[in-house]
C-alpha cells in the first residue's frame, strides 16, 4: 500500500552542503491521506557547524530543545529509514528547492544512499508549493489564496495557512506545525480529484517526459525544430503569474538526465554577448525528469495566462533568434555541451556531485560500517579500501562521537583549524566553489542584528541571540584549539 510522509525541517543555516538539519517533523498517511503516525526528531548542534543567527531567529529553536536531540548520525539513519521505507510518497512544500538537497546531503556525508527515496522499492517524492501554484492558477475556489499587504500574491505556507484557518499545534516554521498545515492543504486540494491526479503526474519520471515530448508547438530556428511550452514555476514570480514561455533546447550530453529550457519571455535577452565563447549571454534552465518545474502545453486556456507584456517579448525574441539562427544554434549547442569545472580541494562533506554514485565495493563498505557497533566503527574506518568511505567514515565518528572515547582524527583537527582561520588560504570549500559559514560572519550578521534594535523581537528571539553571542566565541575557541 502507498503512503505519503509529509515533512519539513529547520536548519542551521542554507547551505545543504555544509549546514545541517536541526529538525525533522513528519506525518504519515494512506493514499486517502488519514493519519497513520507522526514524528519529530531533534537533532544536536554538530561540532563544525556555526549556527546562522538569521535561521534560529526564524525557527527559535532553543538550545536547550537543541540539546534534548540525537547525534546527527543517529538521526540521519532514522530519518533514511522514514523516507525509504518501500512504497513511501515523501512530500513536502518547496522541498525540491529547500528540503530535499539538504536530506541528499545528509545521507551522502553519513554514508547512506543520498537517492533511494526518489526511485527504489517504490519510493518516490513530490513537492506541493508547484502543485498549489497550479491549483491557485487554474482551479483557483478551491482555496482563499493570501494577498500581502502590497498587493502581491503569496505562496508561503504560513500565508496560505492563516488565510484558510487550517488547525495547527504550533507556530510557523516549528517544524510540525508546518506538517500539519501542509497536510491540511493536501487535504484541500486532492478533493478536486481529477486536477489533483493530473498534477501529480508531473512527479511521475515517465509521465514527466511524455507530457514534454507531446507538447506539439515547434519553433523553427535555421535548420533546427525546438518544442514551445509553458513552464510553471513559483521562482518566476506573481509579476508573470508564475508562467513564462519556454523553448527545449535538448538534453544535456554530459549529464543525460538534464533537460536543457529556455525562457523566451524576458526583454533583452539577446543583448549580450559571451565575447570568450562567442555565444549569447543567456541563462538557460536545467529540469530534471519529475522536478518542480512543470511544462504545459501551449492551449489556449494555459497561454492566455501569460500576461500581454511575457507574450510581447516572446514573439520579439523569436524574431531575433530567426534572424541570426547560427549565433543561436551555436548558443544551444554550448548549453548542451557544457559540464561544471572541478573545484579544487573540494571539501569531502560537498563532494556529493563531483565525486558521483556510490561504487558497489563502496556501498559494501558503507553497509559494513553501519552494522558495527560504534567502537568496532572506530577500528574499522582505516581498513576501508575506497578513500572517500575512509575519510567520511572518520568524520562521521569524529563529529558525532568524537571526545573522550574517541580521538579525533588529524584531518578533523585541520578541518576545524581551516575553519578558525588557522590557515590563511585554505578555507573549506564547497561545491559551488563556495566556502563553509564561518565564525566570523556569524559575528557580523550577529553584530548587524544588534544594531537594528529588539522591539520587534520575542522574548524568545532575545534569548536565542544572547545564546549566540556566548556560543560563536566559544566555537571559535574551540576550533583554534580544538583539543
Amino acid at each position: 500500500m502507498k503512503t505519503y510522509l509529509f515533512y519539513d525541517i529547520e536548519t542551521s543555516g542554507l547551505n545543504p552542503a555544509f549546514d545541517q538539519v536541526l529538525t525533522f517533523a513528519c506525518i504519515r498517511t494512506d493514499e486517502c491521506l488519514n493519519e497513520l503516525a507522526r514524528e519529530t526528531i531533534t537533532i544536536r548542534l554538530r561540532p563544525d557547524v556555526v549556527p546562522s543567527p538569521y535561521a534560529f531567529l526564524t525557527h527559535c529553536l532553543t538550545p536547550a530543545e537543541l540539546e534534548q536531540g540525537i547525534c546527527e548520525y543517529e538521526a540521519a539513519c532514522k530519518i533514511h529509514a522514514l523516507l525509504n521505507t518501500p512504497d513511501t510518497i515523501s512530500c513536502g512544500y518547496n522541498s525540491l528547492g529547500f528540503d530535499d538537497e539538504f536530506l541528499r546531503f545528509l545521507f551522502y556525508r553519513n554514508l547512506l544512499d543520498p537517492y533511494s527515496h526518489q526511485y527504489a522499492n517504490g519510493c518516490s517524492r513530490i513537492d506541493m508549493l508547484p502543485v498549489a501554484t497550479v491549483f491557485r492558477l487554474f482551479h483557483p475556489a478551491v482555496l482563499d489564496w493570501p494577498v500581502r499587504e502590497d498587493g502581491n500574491p503569496s505562496m508561503k505556507l504560513e500565508h496560505i495557512c492563516q488565510e484558510n484557518g487550517f488547525e495547527v499545534s504550533g507556530r510557523a516554521h516549528e517544524a510540525m506545525a508546518d506538517v500539519e498545515a501542509l497536510l491540511c492543504l493536501a487535504r484541500r486540494l486532492s478533493v478536486q480529484h481529477q486536477v489533483w491526479e493530473y498534477v501529480l503526474g508531473f512527479y511521475d519520471k515517465n509521465e514527466d517526459l511524455n507530457r514534454s515530448e507531446r507538447l506539439g508547438r515547434l519553433v523553427s530556428v535555421g535548420t533546427q525544430r525546438f518544442s514551445m511550452g509553458i513552464m510553471v514555476s513559483v521562482s518566476f514570480g506573481a509579476r508573470v503569474n508564475y508562467l513564462a514561455p519556454v523553448i527545449y533546447l535538448g538534453n544535456s550530453f554530459p549529464y543525460k538526465n538534464q533537460g536543457l529550457w529556455l525562457r523566451t519571455d524576458r526583454d533583452g535577452m539577446f543583448d549580450a554577448l559571451d565575447e570568450i565563447n562567442g555565444i549569447y549571454d543567456i541563462f538557460v534552465i536545467r529540469k530534471r525528469p519529475a522536478d518542480q518545474y512543470f511544462i504545459l502545453p501551449c492551449l489556449d486556456r494555459f497561454w492566455q495566462r501569460l500576461t500581454p507584456e511575457a507574450i510581447q517579448a516572446h514573439e520579439e525574441n523569436l524574431s531575433i533568434m530567426d534572424k541570426d539562427p547560427a549565433l543561436f544554434l551555436k548558443t544551444a549547442n554550448y548549453h548542451r555541451e557544457f559540464s561544471y569545472p572541478l573545484i579544487p580541494d573540494l571539501d569531502w562533506d560537498a563532494s556529493l556531485y563531483q565525486a558521483g554514485f556510490f561504487s558497489s565495493g563502496e556501498k559494501a563498505d558503507m553497509s559494513l560500517f553501519h552494522s558495527l557497533s560504534i567502537g568496532e566503527k572506530a577500528q574499522a574506518c582505516d581498513g576501508f579500501e575506497s578513500r572517500r568511505i575512509r575519510e567520511m567514515a572518520r568524520r562521521i565518528m569524529d563529529r558525532n562521537y568524537g571526545g573522550a572515547s574517541h580521538a579525533l582524527s588529524q584531518g578533523f583537527l585541520t578541518h576545524m583549524e581551516r575553519l578558525a582561520g588557522n590557515l590563511p588560504g585554505e578555507a573549506v570549500r564547497g561545491y559551488k566553489n563556495d566556502t563553509k559559514y564561518t565564525c566570523e560572519e556569524a559575528l557580523e550578521e550577529l553584530a548587524e542584528i544588534r544594531s537594528q534594535g529588539e522591539t520587534d523581537f520575542e522574548p524568545v528571539q532575545i534569548e536565542i541571540l544572547d545564546w549566540l553571542e556566548g556560543y560563536i566565541p566559544g566555537l571559535l575557541s574551540s576550533f583554534a584549539d580544538p583539543l
